[in-house]
């Protein structure tokens, strides 16, 4: 009735409020996809701005929508991502959830010479 926010855990009314991130992501690699749940610290790296402005350039109309702009360049970018994986059962059925706990971005110099470290354990084992 009142303009404004009312947030249940505070019991308080406020005139503005934070937007917060919660996100199902696909994720996809070369051995498969899954469904990824972030949250907002996670999700902020993987987007590239806070959900308060993610949400003003949403309101925001015209026609280089930056909204879409920003959320396709968020698409296919990679990102190594340290998750956590929990078993539950809902209905009978158990299910894995997976839940991001770090992003970074690739750093692809680093991941090149893990790739050549490994070869030549592989070369050496193979002698």
């Amino acid at each position: 009735m009142d303009s404004g926010y009312w947030c249940e855990g505070c019991q308080k009314k406020d005139e503005e409020c934070s937007v917060r991130y919660i996100m199902a992501v696909k994720v996809s690699d070369s051995t498969g996809e899954a469904w990824f749940s972030a949250f907002n610290d996670e999700a902020e790296k993987m987007i590239g701005c806070t959900a308060d402005e993610l949400n003003v350039l949403k309101s925001e109309e015209g026609e280089g929508n930056e909204f879409q702009t920003k959320l396709k360049e968020a698409t296919w970018s990679s990102h190594l991502f340290r998750v956590s994986v929990s078993q539950q059962e809902y209905n009978s059925e158990k299910r894995q959830r997976i839940t991001v706990r770090g992003v970074a971005p690739v750093d692809f110099a680093a991941e090149t010479r893990l790739l050549l470290q490994d070869i030549s354990k592989n070369k050496k084992t193979s002698q």
